[in-house]
């Protein structure tokens, strides 16, 4: 099998949501419901706004949250002996849970979040890949040159990460944060092939690696303005196979996915600006910046060298319609910096436009609960794949959030 489905596979570490190429920043049913909450100072502030948290009221704000997503990657292609295919990958992720807690007294705050940083799910192709059915399989001299056989690929990607921190208010109207949050890596692949040169094959691996983000940040508040910054710093993660399942006759092929071996699988430093203003005591508007220094950071097999940064404009708004009630909007605009080198079945990864929506619903003066949907429309991709022909990309992706938040 033609080497080159190494590190095709081996890199795709993340199948992410909302964010750059490895971040999820969808972590909450407040941000589903409207993407920029860079200046937050609400409890999904010990994620979107950490410094913010030194504004908040004293006492304990605790939220808990859910998403259920659902994924599909769609792969059209057209072989150089002129066979097509279609190739279709399902993802659906039942639970994405984050719990957020943080406790204020005076001018100090100290808070913490678990989150999935990236990943969070599988995606399983059925019908195997334009990569594996379309590279050529030597045996006894003789090549398998006619797309045949079955295949199935069933990849899965979490990146745990617990947050801890702290801030504090300066001056009445400027805080700052420092924390940082440790990530543990967990992935698995698993490829199942029957072609008629070599039979049945199957592979079976695990990955597994950590690392530690340091983050930085501030706040400031105005009148009815609201700023904050947040920066993460590149996290070094490094992959080690745990190889269940590897035949004989695979392992030249797929060497990299060898027990023992170990890849790079960094998370790239991240700035979020954002502003916040209310134009009336009951109606807000706000605007994020995102940049993802992905050039940055090391990846499996050199891949970085084909990624420059990703950069992210959210917009949003927020009208209560009642003491009770408050309604939703906004928009994520993602543009990935990346070259088509970069881009395969397993890295579909383009750019995209997110809209989301959603009603916070105040039961009581210490429970409030928040539902959100969101919804990603990608662009399609289009090009050449050198060893079999042309490929089209396309994704969809969609997702339901709830959540409950606490005061006391």
């Amino acid at each position: 099998m033609h080497k080159k489905i190494i590190p095709l596979i081996a890199f795709a570490t993340c199948a992410t949501f909302a964010g750059g190429l490895t971040h999820n920043t969808n972590q909450s049913a407040h941000f589903v419901r409207n993407m920029a909450r860079d200046a937050s100072t609400e409890v999904d502030a010990i994620y979107t706004n950490p410094a913010g948290t030194a504004f908040f009221d004293d006492g304990w704000q605790i939220s808990i949250n859910n998403q259920t997503v659902w994924q599909t990657r769609i792969i059209k292609a057209k072989f150089a002996n002129g066979e097509r295919k279609r190739y279709e990958g399902e993802a659906f992720i039942p639970a994405m849970p984050s719990v957020f807690a943080g406790y204020h007294n005076g001018n100090f705050a100290v808070s913490g979040a678990f989150t999935i940083a990236g990943g969070g799910g599988s995606v399983e192709y059925d019908e195997g890949l334009p990569m594996i059915d379309a590279f050529t399989l030597p045996t006894a001299g003789k090549t398998l040159t006619k797309v045949g056989g079955s295949a199935s690929l069933e990849g899965t990607s979490h990146i745990f990460g617990l947050t801890l921190g702290a801030s504090y208010r300066f001056i009445p109207y400027l805080s700052g944060y420092a924390g940082g949050r440790f990530n543990y890596t967990s992935n698995n692949y698993k490829i199942d092939t029957d072609f008629p040169s070599i039979g049945k094959s199957n592979i079976d691996v695990d990955q597994t690696g950590y690392g530690i983000t340091p983050i930085v940040g501030l706040s400031a508040q105005y009148k009815r303005l609201t700023a904050g910054v947040k920066f993460e710093y590149r996290t070094r993660i490094e992959l080690e196979n745990d190889t269940k399942k590897m035949p004989k006759s695979l392992a030249q092929s797929f060497s990299s996915f060898a027990d023992g071996v170990k890849t790079d699988a960094d998370m790239p430093s991240y700035l979020a600006i954002g502003l916040q203003y209310a134009f009336l005591d009951n109606l807000r508007g706000s605007i994020g910046y995102h940049r993802f220094f992905d050039a940055a950071a090391e990846y499996a097999n050199g891949a970085d060298k084909y990624l420059d940064c990703t950069n992210e404009l959210l917009f949003g708004a927020e009208w209560d319609i009642t003491k009770r009630i408050t309604f939703s909007a906004g928009a994520q605009f993602t543009r990935l910096g990346l070259n088509d080198e970069y881009l395969t079945e397993i890295n579909m990864n383009v750019d995209a436009n997110s809209y989301g929506t959603g009603f916070a619903f105040r039961a009581t003066d210490w429970l409030r609960f928040n539902l959100a949907y969101f919804r990603t429309f990608y662009y399609e991709w289009k090009g050449d794949k050198t060893e079999y022909g042309v490929n089209n990309y396309d994704r969809r992706n969609q997702l339901v959030a709830v959540g409950a938040d606490f005061t006391f």
